[in-house]
Order: C-alpha cells, then sequence, then structure tokens
C-alpha cells in the first residue's frame, strides 16, 4: 500500500497480514475503538512527573486483524497541533528523534522518519 505520512500517522495502515504502521492519533483511536474496529489490549502511561493527567500513553491494540504491539499517541491534542509540531521538527531537525519541551513542562521526543525529502512519519515519544 503507498500512502502519505498524514495517512501513515492519522489513519493508519497495514503492512502485510500481521502489522499495524501508523496510527499514531487518540482521535482516529476513539472513532475506530467506538466502531468496534479497534480491539484495545493495554497501555503504558507515558508522561512527565508534573502530569494530573496523563497526555502521551503508548497503546496495544488490534485494528484490521493485524496487531499494534506498541504505538505512542497525544491525548486530546487536536490535529492541528500535531500537524504544526510535526511539521516544525520536521523542517528544523535532520535528526530521526528531536526533543522538545511543550508549554514548558512536557519534555519528550518527537520521532521523524524522512522518506526522501518527504514526511514519512512522526510520532511523540517521552523520555
Amino acid at each position: 500500500m503507498d500512502s502519505s505520512g498524514f495517512e501513515h500517522v492519522f489513519v493508519g495502515e497495514t503492512r502485510g497480514e500481521k502489522d499495524v504502521i501508523g496510527f499514531h492519533n487518540w482521535i482516529q483511536f476513539y472513532l475506530q475503538e467506538k466502531l468496534g474496529c479497534v480491539d484495545y489490549l493495554g497501555y503504558i502511561s507515558r508522561g512527565t512527573p508534573r502530569d494530573e493527567e496523563q497526555r502521551l500513553i503508548s497503546v496495544q491494540f488490534s485494528w484490521r486483524e493485524s496487531v499494534k504491539p506498541v504505538g505512542s499517541m497525544f491525548l486530546g491534542t487536536s490535529p492541528e497541533f500535531e500537524v504544526a509540531l510535526y511539521t516544525c521538527i520536521f523542517l528544523a531537525s535532520d535528526d530521526v528523534r528531536t526533543s522538545v519541551q511543550i508549554d514548558g513542562q512536557y519534555e519528550l521526543d518527537v520521532c521523524c522518519h524522512r522518506w526522501g525529502k518527504h514526511l514519512g512519519c512522526a510520532y511523540p515519544d517521552a523520555k
């Protein structure tokens, strides 16, 4: 399957018959779970010590009869925020992992994988 970085990150896709790739957006996760298309298998809380509510999690789930062993995503953010963040990282750094601080309190890495001159995948990862 051929897709864009946006589709990979915000919609998700499958590779072969067993692997879910991408799918790093909480809204898509919520909508797919509501439709009964996602089987939530658990999470690992990922946040900074100051978080009262989790803003970043890693989840395990199945979708389209394939499994995503671990996928990280923000919680409660807008797609506009994520597109802006990933675009800034893509334009500002050639590194795969870039450390960022959001609102003076959330320290995390953004992983940004390039596909030539294009963004192939981007997702948050707590430190």
